[in-house]
Parts: structure tokens; C-alpha cells; sequence
């Protein structure tokens, strides 16, 4: 507490008088003032960063653009050093690079022009070797194709019994005996001594067949064992009665 007086007079009584404060007259001014600040750094910092990088922007469909530095590529040494070519300050080199040489330089005459060998004849001339003989044409002859043979069909044997091998049963009677003929042919050394038998077969709903058939047995145990030899030697067979 001070001693000049209270802090606080209860009589609210104001020491001077009170002036008027408008709040949002002052508060519309700094706002807007703050706000022109701002805008001003933001357009600032974009211009700085446009500046940085545009060098660096392009299209997509444009290629790459690299840029150099803007320094000298080459920069002599001030003290090259090194080790020094002997004759490396000749004046040829002036000469050569069209500089003034400060003393005469005296060139050598051109190289002397060759002359051409004189041709000898050959005393003994090889002759020409005489051009080699034709060959006469290969004639070829294409042999011509052989009929095959087809062996006779062997008379009836004396054995006529009712007992047949059947070795084929076939659609046509054509079919059937150029299929028998080709039995006979290949197994002759069974089927040399006896005969064919063809014959026709209607089965009804299956149609009409041609049965190729062993004859000229005497019995049915000489059919059935020529039977057997056939089915050993690969062709597949039966016995039955005519």
C-alpha cells in the first residue's frame, strides 16, 4: 500500500475522465494490415522458389535439357610442372602450327620418284594345262515294279470231308479271295496241299458276308492241327463244319 493514497476509492469516483475506445475499429485495422503482410511474404517466397527451379521444369514430352557450368573447361596451370620433352621448343612446330619462326628453316628435297621394274619374259613358259574333259551323263534306269507272284490255287485235295479252317470273313467275295490268296501266299508251307472255299452267308439284320475257308481235310484232327500251326505262326483261326 502506498501512502499517497488507496489503490482502490470505493466512491468510484474517476480521477480523470473517460474517453471513448471504439475495439473493432482498431481491430478491422491491424487485421488488415496483418493480412497485406502475409500476402506479401507468400508472393516473396514464390518468387524465390519460381526463380530456383525453374531451369529444372519441363513438359514431359520435352527431352532433358542439361546445362554446362559457366566455368572454362580447360584452365592452364600457372606452374604446369612436369617433366620436360627434350626438343619439345623446335621451331618446326612454329612452322607447322603457321607461325613466324625467328630463324630460316631449311627443308630437304622431296623423295626421289621410284621407277618401274622392267617385265622379264619367261624364257620356258609352262603351257596352259588342256581343260578338263567333260563326264559323260549318269544315266539312271528306274527299275520297273514287279508284279507279285500269285501262286496257283492247288487242286482240291483228295480228303473231302465236312470240316473246313476259316481264316477271314469279309463284305464282298473280292475282298474275300485276294484276302485268302494273301493267307495262302504267306503261310504256303501250311496251306500248299489243300484249297479255298468261299462262301456266302446271310446273317439277317448284320448283312451278307463272304467266309474265306480252308478245305480238303480228311477229318476234323487235320483241320484242327492246321488250325493251331496257323494260329502259331500269327493268323487267327477256326474250325467248322460246312
Amino acid at each position: 500500500m502506498s501512502s499517497d493514497g488507496p489503490e482502490f476509492n470505493p466512491a468510484m469516483v474517476a480521477d480523470e475522465p473517460i474517453a471513448p475506445f471504439d475495439v473493432t475499429r482498431t481491430s478491422e485495422r491491424a487485421g488488415l494490415l496483418k493480412l497485406v503482410i502475409g500476402f506479401g511474404l507468400l508472393a516473396a517466397v514464390a518468387f524465390i522458389i519460381l526463380k530456383i527451379y525453374q531451369p529444372g521444369v519441363r513438359d514431359r514430352g520435352d527431352p532433358p535439357l542439361i546445362t554446362a557450368d559457366n566455368t572454362p573447361f580447360k584452365v592452364v596451370p600457372e606452374d604446369p610442372g612436369g617433366e620436360q620433352t627434350p626438343d619439345q621448343d623446335k621451331e618446326v612446330f612454329d612452322v607447322m602450327s603457321g607461325a613466324d619462326p625467328s630463324t630460316d628453316v631449311v627443308t630437304l628435297p622431296p623423295p626421289e620418284t621410284p621407277v618401274d621394274r622392267p617385265v622379264i619374259a619367261d624364257p620356258d613358259p609352262v603351257p596352259d594345262e588342256p581343260p578338263a574333259a567333260e563326264p559323260d551323263p549318269v544315266v539312271t534306269v528306274e527299275p520297273q515294279p514287279r508284279e507279285p507272284a500269285v501262286l496257283p490255287a492247288p487242286p482240291p485235295a483228295a480228303g473231302g470231308s465236312d470240316w473246313v479252317v476259316q481264316v477271314a470273313s469279309l463284305r464282298s467275295q473280292a475282298e474275300a479271295e485276294a484276302t485268302f490268296a494273301r493267307i495262302r501266299a504267306t503261310h504256303g508251307a501250311i496251306l500248299s496241299s489243300y484249297g479255298s472255299d468261299i462262301v456266302r452267308v446271310d446273317l439277317g439284320d448284320k448283312g451278307i458276308y463272304y467266309r474265306a475257308r480252308v478245305d480238303g481235310f480228311s477229318d476234323k484232327s487235320q483241320a484242327a492241327a492246321t488250325c493251331e500251326r496257323l494260329d502259331a505262326a500269327g493268323q487267327s483261326c477256326f474250325v467248322a463244319r460246312r
